[in-house]
This record gives C-alpha cells, structure tokens and sequence, in this order.
C-alpha cells in the first residue's frame, strides 16, 4: 500500500471545495496519517466532511478519534462550519437507546464503504480503513477515478446525506 498515502495525501491537498469521506472505521495510529493534511485543508477553506458509523456513542472508538480532531481544528481557529461529522448508523426501532452503541446491539444497516471524494471530481475507492493496519500492514485494494465515474460516488454521498439513517453530531461540547 506504499501508493496509498502517497495519493490520498497529493489529492488533499490539491482540494479547493470539498473533501468527503466515508469511512466506517478509524483508530487515532491510522488517521495519524491524514490529520495535519485534512488539518491544512480545512485551514485552505476547504469543507471537510466525515460520514462514519457509531458516531453518537460517546465512547466509540470513531467519535474519541474524530473528536480529537474537532478539537484540533478548533484550536487552530478553523471556521468550525467547515468541518462536519454524518453519522449513518440506522438502528430497528424496537432497539432500546443504551444498546444503540458499538459494544451494544447489531445495528439494522450501516455504512462499511471506504470512499473519498475530492472536489466532487475525484474519488478513491478502496477496501482500507483509516487504521494503522488498513494503511500499513493488510493488502487492500483501492483506485483513484476521475471524470464521468465520480458522479455515481458524489450521487451515492448525497443519497446518504438525504437519508433517514444520516444524522449530524456535534463533537465539540
């Protein structure tokens, strides 16, 4: 994977709109990785956004990432309406709220797609996790489109976001 990073950072920092990403698992090694990047990007004015599972349990391993990173841009005075959390975990009705948690219940459907979309123009596609092993250690898949085949995946991201199962979340207290 020593392509990966190489690439997703070159394309982070060539954005000058928007950077997407949908990523259903994150750990603080692996996204050590793409945090000063993003960071930079957000400080160019570029909106950030994170669509991810588990991101209302205050104690998944998401959020503690994610929110670390919020605090970040907070203390480098980011435009905080640049930065945006989507939780998209869609749960049965009939689960109570205290199991609606990663170590809880199995929710009924949720996001497992590792996509990032780049200025609606550009998208990698791939198989790896922001995690130290998704990076560094598993042979994963990926591929970087541009043109008319991004379409489908900037389509499929707002088709998430006009979803019941989407919801935003506040990091910052």
């Amino acid at each position: 994977m020593s392509w990966l990073m190489p690439a997703l950072t070159r394309e982070i920092k060539q954005a000058e709109n928007s950077i997407t990403l949908l990523v259903p698992f994150f750990e603080a090694d692996g996204f050590s990785h793409l945090e000063d990047v993003l960071l930079a990007a957000l400080e160019r004015g570029v909106e950030v956004t994170f669509v991810s599972r588990y991101l209302m349990d205050s104690d998944s391993y998401n959020r503690t990432v994610l929110k670390s990173f919020a605090e970040r841009a907070e203390d480098r005075d980011v435009e905080p309406a640049l930065l945006r959390f989507v939780d998209y975990t869609q749960w049965d009705a009939d689960v109570p709220q205290q199991q609606r948690r990663q170590s809880g219940a199995t929710p009924a459907f949720t996001l497992h797609s590792k996509v990032i979309v780049f200025d609606n123009s550009k998208a990698y596609v791939g198989s790896a996790n922001v995690t130290d092993y998704g990076f560094e250690h598993y042979l994963e898949t990926g591929i970087l489109l541009e043109g008319p085949p991004v379409d489908s995946f900037r389509d499929l991201v707002w088709f998430l976001f006009e979803s019941d199962a989407a919801s935003s979340v506040s990091l910052l207290d």
